[in-house]
């Protein structure tokens, strides 16, 4: 007997859909389960194998809980705002809410088309603003609390795409979207102090039933270690911070090598914020050094640009 998918998956997938039969109980006696998703972001293409990926394996998860008896919910959404989207409504003459829509529209489908047990009564769109208003005031208690404020930075800019792009997003010094060229630009940004919560994101990691592995991945990533920070005069007359775990080896330090872009943070640092900026042109500024003062304190340091190190050749 022929299986005619195309008549049969969709009868039954609305007949599922119409009973609520993955839809999660407001009020229920169950044990709950909350299965999560990181919520698409709907760009023109659709669907791609790294989406379903993911959903199939939750949606496996979730279906043996259900039928364990939990009350599971199981939502999607999704994260539709993005510049992507805007040059395409730009370069194309077209409302960037409209493209959204269909975007989303197309996704949904397609989502929907494969069977998988999503709670779709409880769908977030990022771009609704009964929705965002609530990301709004979030941001605005964070800024009322100085976990969030504005800061001057080197980022991944780019030059077709018009956006600032995550060290994974280039490869090989390109757009991994576009294929266009990705330039370093400073820009000012927006920050949060994530470090202000560094000991609890690690310490609390034994209150959370994560695999070893990920618990690993995420100390490493906060990268808790303890030292001192050192000031060094410089023969420009300006003071050059640092950071350490080793200070007792300083006294035989004889040079520094500043990276062009910690060269840039030391200047910015030492200007008025009205006064006309001069980058430093030269990939290395060598320096002669004389610690002036040590203050120890406690550091959460970190990988990547966010947490820059400055190379100090160590001579006993």
């Amino acid at each position: 007997m022929k299986y005619d998918h195309k008549s049969v998956e969709p009868k039954w997938q609305k007949i599922w859909e119409d009973k609520g039969v993955f839809h999660a109980e407001t009020n229920s006696d169950k044990p709950k389960f909350y299965s999560l998703i990181e919520f698409p972001y709907p760009s023109g293409q659709g669907l791609h194998v790294g989406h379903p990926r993911p959903y199939t394996a939750l949606d496996t998860v979730s279906r043996k809980r259900r039928l364990q008896g939990w009350n599971v919910l199981y939502p999607i959404g999704w994260d539709a705002f993005g510049l992507p989207t805007e040059n395409y409504a730009i370069k194309n003459h077209i409302h960037p809410e409209i493209v959204t829509k269909n975007n989303i529209a197309r996704f949904k489908k397609q989502i929907q088309s494969l069977g998988i047990s999503f709670d779709w009564s409880r769908e977030v769109n990022t771009t609704d603003p009964d929705y965002y208003k609530w990301t709004q005031w979030i941001f605005l208690q964070l800024f009322k609390h100085d976990l969030a404020y504005k800061k001057e930075m080197a980022v991944n800019w780019c030059t077709s795409c018009k956006c600032v792009l995550a060290n994974e997003e280039v490869v090989n010094g390109v757009c991994e979207r576009c294929g266009s060229e990705v330039v370093r630009r400073v820009k000012s940004q927006w920050m949060l102090r994530i470090t202000k919560y560094a000991d609890r994101l690690i310490d609390d990691l034994d209150l959370v039933d994560y695999p070893e592995r990920v618990k690993l991945q995420q100390k490493n990533w906060i990268g808790r270690s303890y030292g001192a920070e050192v000031e060094f005069d410089t023969t420009a007359g300006d003071k050059l911070l640092i950071y350490t775990t080793r200070p007792d080896t300083l006294y035989g330090a004889t040079y520094m090598v500043v990276s062009e872009q910690g060269q840039d943070r030391r200047e910015a640092r030492g200007r008025h914020r009205h006064q006309p900026r001069k980058r430093q042109r030269d990939t290395d500024l060598h320096l002669r050094l004389r610690p002036d003062l040590l203050r120890h304190r406690r550091y959460h340091g970190g990988t990547g640009s966010r947490y820059p190190r400055l190379g100090v050749r160590e001579e006993i």
